[in-house]
């Protein structure tokens, strides 16, 4: 049967229902291993070809290769469909994004933008955390241009999906270290900084950890408090957000800067 209806769908196009209209009533009937396969082998790799064409355009955007897809979207296996989605339409989405933040733009316009994409996504879609994960990208990278922050371009430098799993890692690992260096000072290397920064705001209350998407000249951008924070590893040197821009700060300056932007 499953070979049958795959050579039925060799001459088939996303544009044309009967793929769709044949083979939906029988997800039930199948196993979800020959479902997969069948989708693998005859559904997905067309899918992903007209995500592949598809334009991101706010300008004159044309949604019909869109629609195609998301047709499938309660049909697909989830992963599938996810790992689509990620590698085809988000990494262009963040791109153009990204390009039309360096250009003035109006915030207002953009915002309603960003939600019209959102109410777009079917609610399988947008219940993945890994959905959920490229349209927060898109929001703190919106939210980096409205606060004058650098706008940190997807992709560059290294994936970012992979750099926020690494950064995550390194803070639970530091989290379980031991942190009884609070009067060493800041001519340590790079981890042993953090270490001392992470033991001053747990001694302090306060929480550090690294600010997913967020980073300035390179460095990761770290929360302490209420503060933005980043550590230049090559100096060996702390530096604050400010209202005048990045500032040269001690551990004690961290405090009190925190406790300042409260009161």
């Amino acid at each position: 049967m499953i070979r049958r209806e795959s050579q039925v769908l060799v001459a088939w196009h996303p544009s044309d229902e009967f793929a769709y209209t044949l083979l939906a009533p029988w997800k039930t009937v199948f196993d979800s291993a020959s479902w997969e396969r069948l989708m693998v082998r005859s559904i997905v790799p067309k899918l992903q070809l007209i995500l592949q064409e598809f334009e991101i355009n706010p300008t004159n955007q044309k949604l019909d290769g869109f629609y195609w897809v998301m047709k499938w979207a309660s049909d697909i296996p989830i992963h599938l469909m996810v790992d689509m989605m990620a590698r085809f339409l988000f990494a262009k989405w963040l791109q153009v994004l990204y390009h039309w933040l360096q250009a003035s733009p109006n915030f207002e316009e953009i915002t309603r933008w960003y939600l019209g994409w959102k109410e777009l996504l079917p609610k399988e879609l947008l219940a993945n955390q890994n959905i959920r994960y490229q349209l927060s990208c898109g929001l703190e990278i919106m939210s980096q241009a409205v606060e004058g922050l650098e706008v940190v371009q997807p992709g560059l430098e290294e994936n970012i999906v992979y750099f926020r799993v690494l950064e995550q890692r390194q803070f639970e690992a530091q989290q379980k270290a031991e942190t009884q260096q609070a009067a060493m000072s800041f001519s340590m290397d790079y981890m042993s900084v953090k270490e001392l920064i992470e033991a001053h705001a747990q001694e302090h209350g306060l929480l550090f950890k690294p600010k997913p998407c967020r980073r300035h000249d390179g460095h990761q951008i770290y929360a302490f408090g209420n503060l933005s924070v980043i550590i230049d590893a090559l100096n060996q040197k702390v530096y604050a957000q400010t209202e005048e821009g990045w500032s040269l700060v001690s551990l004690q300056d961290l405090v009190y800067k925190h406790h300042s932007s409260i009161s």
